[in-house]
């Protein structure tokens, strides 16, 4: 293998390295979808409290700008204009707002999910092909053979499994960081609004 870089490997493995290729280009671009849509909605529950206190106390709303992506301050809103509201109807609405929020930021979550569970196996489908191949020039070859004229097959046919195994062992980490985000997210939610129904003295079902 000395001197052969990741294009002669690429080659080497075949067709089925294509589908590989065409997965792990899906599997980055979701992945840094995810990243800058995470990226760009950091909060911290405290600050966000604080944006949101003169909301409820009655003194100008805060500037727009200062939590434009916050989901938290996005749940505040919500809950402050729906304040007067019966709070069965309150918490439909919060419900609805919630569910809104988690599912934009679960999006392509299921794509690197499915991606992290079909690449191992595509890559193995690869590796049992070069295996048939390898069997096949044996046969062809009879008592003639020598391992050497079947060895190379063999570990071609390896690189698909190697290639698989790339594409999804960073897919199916990037899946449990994001789904651990959406799980905070939620968990944060419940908190923000535990503490606006303590600070209007209701209590949202």
């Amino acid at each position: 293998m000395e001197g052969l870089n990741l294009i002669e490997l690429f080659k080497r493995g075949g067709f089925i390295m294509w589908p590989l290729l065409i997965l792990g280009i899906l599997a980055m671009a979701a992945i840094i979808d995810r990243a800058v849509y995470f990226w760009t909605r950091r909060y911290k529950v405290p600050d966000t409290l604080d944006r949101l206190q003169p909301l409820f106390e009655g003194q100008s709303p805060p500037a727009g700008e200062e939590a434009p992506k916050d989901p938290l301050f996005a749940m505040g809103a919500a809950y402050y204009k729906d304040r007067e509201a019966e709070p069965g109807q309150r918490a439909g609405v919060l419900r609805r707002r919630a569910r809104a929020l988690i599912q934009e930021g679960e999006a392509r979550v299921r794509l690197l999910a499915t991606i992290a569970a079909i690449a191992p196996l595509i890559g193995l489908l690869g590796t049992v092909w070069g295996m048939v191949q390898a069997f096949f020039e044996i046969e062809l070859g009879g008592d003639n053979v020598r391992p050497s004229d079947f060895a190379g097959g063999i570990w071609e046919g390896l690189l698909t499994t190697v290639f698989g195994l790339a594409v999804a062992i960073p897919a199916l980490a990037a899946v449990r960081i994001f789904e651990g985000r959406v799980e905070r997210l939620a968990h944060d939610m419940n908190d923000v609004i535990s503490h606006l129904d303590e600070w209007t003295g209701q209590r949202t079902e």
